[in-house]
């Protein structure tokens, strides 16, 4: 290789971040604890939000599913 194919591949080779490497971890981590935040706020909606028990292949039952809605069959 030639001495000037050498020298424009080392100035290629090096780009400046626009900030701080630091700061690029801490933004990575404020967006992961943002997207925890959002999995987190939507726990427990399964059992919310169950599926009757028709389409789910189990038989309908008397009782009722939960105990805060009696008696809703």
């Amino acid at each position: 290789m030639s001495t000037t194919a050498v020298l424009i591949a080392a100035e290629e080779a090096h780009r400046e971040l626009p900030i701080p490497p630091w700061l690029v971890g801490v933004l990575a981590i404020l967006a992961f604890a943002f997207l925890l935040g959002v999995t987190w706020s939507f726990r427990g909606t399964h059992h919310k939000y169950a599926p009757p028990p028709a389409a789910a292949g189990e038989p309908e039952r008397e009782e009722a599913h939960w105990p805060e809605h009696p008696g809703h069959h």
